[in-house]
């Protein structure tokens, strides 16, 4: 069966639904992308070239709609599509019923609809029409399963192929996993995250609830690269890594790590404020830093155009200029007429209409949300561990023109040139550069930090892998096996505790204890900013 397939954002995990067809013996025909998320269509085409898929652009306005114009749909048809293949990715979301409609209207006989992990719900063309005809709300154009009085509100009523029940945190804005069933950021589905939304880690007798413990707890936030993205399983991640090195003669502590791939230091203060501190850690870590810059660097360069800054509003963007460049608040003249335009246009704008602030004030948000963190912490009598995470952009020696070639292969939309002309590759040295910038005005707010929180810790972790010769980095920002386990290690003597002698990765190579690496200021560990002898120890920890 012939399938076009359709993606609701920036395809860059095409070849999980590639996959999918050709285990089903499909035959891709056609890839059919918004044209604000992809572009011009012919280095659009030549990104996806090796896949030997033509591209066809849509509006984007109609594939949310789900109403394709008749000149969309004649280009559908002329392809011989016979199945459509719908699925999510950057910057997409994907609505049953706009997907619906869109296949009855080209028309097609069979809808896939793929989910996170590879999973695909079929609708063949009599439960199409019967979905679109039966299930829709009269009078109105919204999407409603029908179910029946009897069994609403029950689980038999419940929509078949609505996603799981989760835990949904309002001030961080985000939902918490459960399970397994952790779908959409893991695409191997290779990591386990428990009922409470923390990531698994073998070996570790797990709480059966977030109350006040005797236990000893240390809860972990951050990003990816603490989540372990692109790890094989749990026990190569971070958290458990930790748990190993600290654990010694007994099981250890409870380490809970709630990060989320994408996470940054907003929701990760949020969460922590209202929801982990009634949980009472012993210690709390945060290993973070390039989420927040890479939210405010240009990102239609990294991730196309079509990408949009949806972590800061108009209001959060003038609060902190108000705060840390109130001379450009004098100085610009720009209608801030809260204009969705303006808000997407905001990383632009620092180096455009703010050039004075420049770095300070990318660097200011994260700043920021570690001194929220690391009050709470000290209001409560929890240990601070802030980490200001690696990048290899900032290690020339372990891979900066791996990196290179990296960013423009991985990111070929935004770097590939078209018409014969050079690409936009050249733009990777201002990339480059505005990391270690906005990266020296974090070193330096750890070091202010540290004077005002001595009953903290904070450690720039950015050159923890200077002398390792193994690969620390599967892409630039997350970690192969070996850099978890270097990573661990940092973390372990950061907490100040005795660690247990855990070999690293297969076992070959005995891991060194906090007392053999050369203290808190080895460059293998990563420079800790000094804490006063009299800083808090954790009990028993």
């Amino acid at each position: 069966m012939t399938t076009a397939l359709l993606c609701t954002g920036w395809p860059r995990g095409i070849e999980v639904a590639l996959d999918r067809l050709e285990r089903d013996g499909r035959r891709p025909a056609l890839l059919i992308l918004p044209d604000t998320v992809a572009g011009d269509r012919e280095w659009t085409e030549a990104a996806f070239e090796r896949f030997g898929l033509p591209v066809l652009l849509l509006p984007q306005a109609e594939i949310v709609a789900g109403r394709l114009a008749p000149e969309g749909r004649r280009a559908v048809r002329a392809a011989g599509v016979t199945a459509l293949l719908v699925f999510r990715n950057d910057g997409g979301t994907v609505d049953r019923g706009a997907a619906v409609r869109i296949a009855l209207s080209v028309p097609v006989r069979e809808l896939l609809v793929m989910h996170g992990r590879g999973d695909v719900t079929r609708y063949g063309r009599t439960a199409l029409l019967a979905a679109l005809f039966r299930d829709r709300e009269p009078g109105r154009g919204g999407w409603r399963e029908r179910v029946s009085r009897r069994t609403r509100g029950t689980a038999r009523g419940r929509r078949e192929d609505a996603p799981p029940a989760e835990l949904f945190d309002p001030v961080a804005g985000r939902h918490l996993p459960r399970g397994g069933d952790f779908a959409g950021v893991d695409a191997r589905g290779g990591l386990d995250v428990s009922p409470l939304g923390f990531l698994r880690v073998p070996g570790m007798a797990e709480p059966a609830d977030l109350e006040p413990s005797d236990r000893r707890r240390v809860i972990m936030l951050g990003g990816s690269a603490l989540y372990g993205l692109g790890l094989p399983d749990n026990a190569a991640t971070v958290p458990a890594r930790l748990h190993r090195r600290l654990a010694g003669a007994d099981d250890g502590p409870e380490v809970l790590s709630f990060a989320v791939p994408g996470g940054w230091s907003r929701g990760e203060s949020a969460m922590l404020l209202y929801r982990l501190r009634h949980a009472r850690p012993d210690s709390v870590v945060t290993l973070s830093g390039w989420n927040d810059f890479n939210t405010l660097f240009a990102m239609d360069l990294v991730n196309g155009p079509g990408a949009q800054v949806l972590n800061w509003t108009f209001s959060d963007y003038h609060h902190y200029l108000r705060i840390h460049a109130p001379h450009e608040i004098d100085d610009t003249h720009v209608p801030f007429a809260r204009k969705p335009s303006v808000v997407r246009s905001l990383p632009h704008l620092d180096s455009a209409v703010f050039p004075r602030s420049g770095a300070r004030l990318r660097g200011s948000q994260w700043l920021d949300n570690q001194a929220l963190m690391a009050t709470v912490c000290e209001q409560q009598g929890s240990h601070f561990v802030c980490a200001l995470q690696p990048h290899s952009l900032l290690q020339p020696a372990l891979g900066t023109e791996f990196t290179r070639n990296w960013v423009t292969s991985h990111y070929d939309f935004a770097f590939t040139g078209r018409d014969g002309q050079p690409g936009r590759a050249e733009l990777f040295d201002a990339y480059a550069d505005s990391i270690a910038s906005v990266y020296q005005v974090y070193r330096q707010g750890l070091a202010e930090l540290s004077a005002r929180f001595p009953t903290a810790t904070f450690l720039d972790l950015s050159t923890v892998y200077a002398d390792e010769d193994a690969p620390c980095f599967l892409d630039g920002v997350h970690l192969s096996a070996h850099g978890a386990d270097v990573l661990a290690d940092a973390l372990a003597k950061a907490l100040g505790q005795p660690t247990a002698d855990v070999p690293r990765g297969s076992g070959t190579a005995p891991s060194r204890t906090a007392d053999e690496s050369g203290g808190t200021g080895s460059s293998t560990q990563g420079a800790a900013y000094p804490r006063p002898a009299a800083g808090r120890r954790l009990s028993g920890l």
